[in-house]
């Protein structure tokens, strides 16, 4: 009876380390990406490089046409006035954020005011 608890065990030993090397093997396999979906990806990475091709041969052509130097002057000196018309609304923001928190210190009401105005952002 003994012998055979042993021999029992040992079996069932052995059919659990089997369990855990096909419970490895199917995650594996599980893993790994269908056929039809790479045949996919395939599709639309090659569409893509079609793409891509065909604005890279216009670009080669010639048939786009040129921005002058002073259009990106102009453009550059437009984003300039832009950029610093940002920052001196972000100044003022700040300044007028600074003065609401020190006249309100609930963190609350600041907390409501900051949500009323659109400020989450500070």
């Amino acid at each position: 009876m003994d012998d055979e608890a042993t021999r029992l065990k040992d079996a069932t030993a052995a059919l659990k380390a089997d369990e855990k090397g096909l419970r490895a093997s199917l995650k594996d396999h599980a893993s790994v990406t269908p056929l039809p979906e790479l045949k996919a990806s395939v599709a639309a990475l090659q569409q893509q490089k079609e793409e891509m091709s065909e604005r890279l041969a216009k670009l080669k052509n010639g048939n786009i046409k040129p921005i002058t130097p002073e259009e990106r002057d102009k453009v550059a000196a437009e984003y300039n006035k832009w950029k610093q018309s940002l920052a001196a609304r972000r100044k003022i923001r700040t300044e007028m954020w600074k003065v609401i928190a020190d006249v309100n210190p609930d963190p609350e009401k600041l907390a409501d005011v900051k949500e009323s105005l659109g400020l989450e952002s500070i």
